[in-house]
């Protein structure tokens, strides 16, 4: 019975852990199909994810793309499914909008359908900044469904992160 006992105490993965991960491999594979890699902080401070990226002869370049990711069995969206609605903590998305210029992309993963779908923050804010209540903790962000998270959107994020570098050195 002692060996019962024990059982009941151990630590759990639960589906929550699962379908983080899961989001992460999602990502992670769409980045490697690229030719760039991403690596995960040792801690989590509001950066789930840095992308580094390389050119075409395999040699790194100068930025970087920095991403926040969200994964449910239960996705949200309104408007027939054409928009994907997501509750934010106003702090992270205040922190989020202001990196360093380089491209904060938050990434919800839809776990029962193995997609996910991106917002640039950043322009986000830019864009709907004068619609959020700032005296609130958490702000609803919608992100159109077609930003689903394709091959060709890892490229659209190195080149904004490569336009980045380039205006800060001009």
């Amino acid at each position: 019975m002692a060996g019962d006992s024990g059982k009941r105490r151990r630590k759990r993965r639960t589906r929550g852990h699962v379908i983080a991960d899961l989001s992460v491999n999602h990502l992670e594979y769409k980045v490697l199909l690229c030719g760039h890699i991403l690596r995960r902080p040792e801690q989590d401070y509001g950066v789930d994810a840095v992308m580094f990226h390389f050119d075409a002869k395999g040699r790194i370049e100068n930025g970087e793309v920095r991403f926040q990711l969200k994964a449910t069995d239960n996705l949200n969206t309104i408007q027939g499914g054409r928009i994907v609605a997501c509750t934010i903590d106003l702090g992270d998305l205040d922190y989020w909008s202001g990196e360093l210029g380089y491209p904060f992309i938050l990434v919800v993963f839809d776990a029962r359908q193995t997609r996910a779908y991106w917002l640039n923050v950043q322009d986000y804010m830019t864009q709907n900044s004068e619609k959020i209540d700032f005296d609130n903790q958490r702000v609803n962000v919608h992100i159109p469904a077609s930003n689903e998270l394709t091959v060709e959107t890892i490229d659209l994020f190195r080149s904004q992160s490569l336009a980045v570098i380039k205006r800060l050195s001009s």
